[in-house]
């Protein structure tokens, strides 16, 4: 069990590594071929299109078979579509590749941090927290080391930066093969009739807590779009540095959460400095002025974020983890799928101003959402029932 435990943080390390190989310069790689802004947030578009029709089928078949098949299969697809994205055959095969990308996507997205909070010593939201800040500083740091890979693979031919990924994607599935663990940990949870699962999952996509961390999660789309685009008119040393401050600011993110009790009135003041931030981003030609908002960005993006999937987790029972993660990576990945093509349009048409308009706006139903479960609660009101018909008080922001 203790072998199976360190093959999930070694897999999720490597794959870490395989993701900063072509993230660090995938939208400048795609403006280098000619590809607009618009083009290229209808490609990031595609990939979300297409999480969005393969979650939900691969949840209900991996929430009530194996989490660690799902990994498996997620990280082959998605080493395809790293093949293909190298083999460059144009619009079309890209436009393929990020399809294979969110299939392969849609299989592992709740399944890596169900398979972590399920083996957890216990399930309170502490420890959670810890666990998801913990997964995300390891990505952060695994994902630096990687971009410095991809930024010199980036100079001696721009396309083996997606071979690169795929070998590192390549050796996490060798080794997570090897860590198979003997048994699934099920927590003696008899499987439930698939209707009931179903409704559910159904369930869950209407709680609040669900939507804050939808809105957040899709809120990141506008700078995530924008950043290599904004440095790289500078130079790659400016876009290695943003890369270099985005995966630091993910790890300060993850430890200002990890562990705490974070009062409501945090996250007010985490979206306000949010906002501040991406503004700043957006409307200077300094690229000092740049990095320091998008860092700052990350830093409260990652926060809200973590905090967001934290309080969700906490009313999901263990045997709809996964599906529950994929509810929330479905409607969140449609939504993200919308905010793309309006980003590259803005941007296009207008300023990077404009174009951080839907982040922003995203953000603002984060905070809303906060508001009204304070002055639910304030009041007396019996907030929606979760799948784990916990006490009222659980429902409520911290």
């Amino acid at each position: 069990m203790k072998h199976s435990r360190s093959a999930i943080w070694i897999f999720l390390a490597l794959s870490g590594v395989g993701v900063g190989c072509f993230s660090v310069v995938d939208n400048l790689y795609f403006h280098g071929k000619g590809y607009s802004t618009a083009v290229i947030g209808g490609l990031v578009a595609v990939f979300n299109i297409s999480v969005a029709v393969a979650e939900i089928p691969a949840a209900i078949v991996f929430d009530r078979r194996s989490h660690w098949m799902a990994i498996q299969v997620g990280n082959l697809v998605r080493t395809a579509a790293l093949i293909l994205f190298f083999l460059s055959l144009g619009v079309a095969g890209d436009i393929l590749a990020e399809a294979l990308a969110g299939v392969g996507a849609a299989a592992m997205s709740g399944t890596s941090t169900a398979y972590v909070l399920n083996r957890l010593r216990s399930g309170g939201q502490a420890e959670q927290r810890r666990a998801m800040a913990r997964i995300v500083w390891l990505g952060s740091a695994s994902s630096l080391m990687g971009g410095l890979l991809g930024a010199l693979l980036f100079t001696v031919a721009p396309r083996t930066i997606w071979l690169g990924g795929a070998l590192c994607m390549a050796a996490a599935g060798a080794v997570f093969l090897i860590g198979r663990p003997r048994s699934e940990q099920r927590h003696d949870v008899a499987t439930e009739p698939l209707r009931t699962y179903v409704r559910g999952l159904g369930a869950l996509a209407t709680h609040p807590r669900a939507w804050m961390s939808i809105f957040a999660n899709a809120a990141l789309v506008g700078p995530l779009i924008l950043w290599q685009l904004r440095l790289g008119a500078g130079s790659l040393g400016a876009v290695i540095l943003g890369f270099a401050v985005m995966k630091a600011a993910g790890v300060l993110g993850g430890r200002l959460i990890a562990g705490r009790r974070i009062p409501r009135a945090t996250l007010f003041i985490l979206a306000g400095v949010n906002a501040a931030a991406m503004c700043a981003f957006a409307a200077s030609d300094t690229w000092a002025v740049i990095i320091a908002g998008f860092g700052v960005h990350v830093v409260s993006h990652v926060a809200i974020s973590v905090y967001c999937s934290a309080q969700f987790q906490h009313v999901v029972p263990d045997n709809r983890r996964a599906g529950a993660s994929s509810v929330v990576s479905l409607l969140g990945s449609g939504l993200t799928a919308m905010a793309a093509i309006a980003v590259g349009t803005l941007a296009d048409r207008y300023s990077a101003l404009a174009a951080i308009t839907p982040s922003l706006l995203l953000y603002g139903l984060v905070v809303g959402i906060a508001l009204a479960s304070g002055i639910r609660s304030r009041h007396g009101a019996t907030p929606p029932t979760s799948v784990r018909n916990e006490a009222r008080d659980e429902l409520l922001l911290d």
